[in-house]
């Protein structure tokens, strides 16, 4: 389970982050509650989270300088801020300290628990990747990464389409893709948001949805084991987002596109 701290001034917000976001679905559990800066580095001080949801405008120490602190501790929790502010300043000050992710109030919870359930799948690939070097002997040599430098942005992104496409089923985050064509996670979202005009997140969900409707039409496959093998381990989140992004649900779907047309 991933370790989340939750810091915001204001008790309702507080309570209802850890109350509205379904964390054991998501494979996550709340370690600590706080409404200060202060109060927050206690907490991540013994906690050591794995993500921090933090609040910008607070009394005393605000969420960037809270931010600051935690990595001068040496924590290197991935942070998503909530702010009312969008002023440039702020956003650049959030990226030199690492921060990948903010959400502007009022809170959109489905958005929320979408950017939530990304930055958990980015924290399980580092860290998969991780023990996987540390488990590597010294003396095994690592095989050399392709030279990018010489790529076209459009060569880049046919390249992480086509990692995308053969990892459906697999949680999928901006830094492991990057990773694995050789650029940084800056420069791959605005090479990728210039390319395929949508961000990272909806352009996974669109395939995603798009393969399982390829699976729901041509296989007897069931609707759970579907929903696993394009990425979704919740069938219930499954048929939600399905159902979004196609207006039906995936057994609607299945029987519509069986059924004879209509003429």
């Amino acid at each position: 389970m991933l370790k989340v701290l939750l810091v915001d001034d204001e008790a309702p917000i507080l309570n209802n982050l850890n109350i509205v976001l379904p964390w054991q679905e998501m494979g996550m559990e709340v370690a600590g509650m706080a409404r200060s800066g202060m109060e927050a580095l206690r907490i991540a001080e013994e906690e050591a989270p794995d993500l921090v949801l933090c609040d910008i405008r607070m009394p005393v120490m605000d969420g960037l300088t809270f931010v600051g602190k935690l990595r001068e501790m040496g924590l290197e929790s991935e942070v998503l801020l909530l702010s009312g502010y969008q002023e440039f300043d702020y956003a650049r000050e959030a990226i030199r300290l690492g921060v990948k992710e903010y959400i502007c109030k009022p809170i959109h919870y489905e958005e929320l628990g979408n950017k939530v359930r990304n930055i958990g799948a980015q924290i399980r690939s580092r860290q998969y990747k991780d023990r996987l070097y540390n488990s590597i002997p010294l003396f095994q040599e690592l095989p050399a990464e392709e030279d990018t430098s010489r790529k076209t942005p459009e060569q880049l992104m046919n390249q992480a389409a086509k990692y995308i496409s053969e990892r459906l089923h697999y949680d999928l985050g901006i830094e492991e893709v990057a990773g694995r064509i050789g650029i940084s996670s800056s420069y791959f979202c605005l090479l990728f948001k210039n390319r395929f005009a949508m961000t990272f997140v909806e352009y996974v969900t669109q395939q995603r949805i798009e393969a399982a409707k390829v699976m729901l039409a041509g296989t007897d496959k069931s609707i759970t084991a579907i929903s696993a093998g394009v990425g979704y381990q919740e069938r219930r989140y499954f048929t939600k987002v399905f159902q979004k992004q196609t207006g039906m649900t995936p057994k609607e779907y299945r029987d519509r596109s069986r059924s004879p047309e209509e003429h």
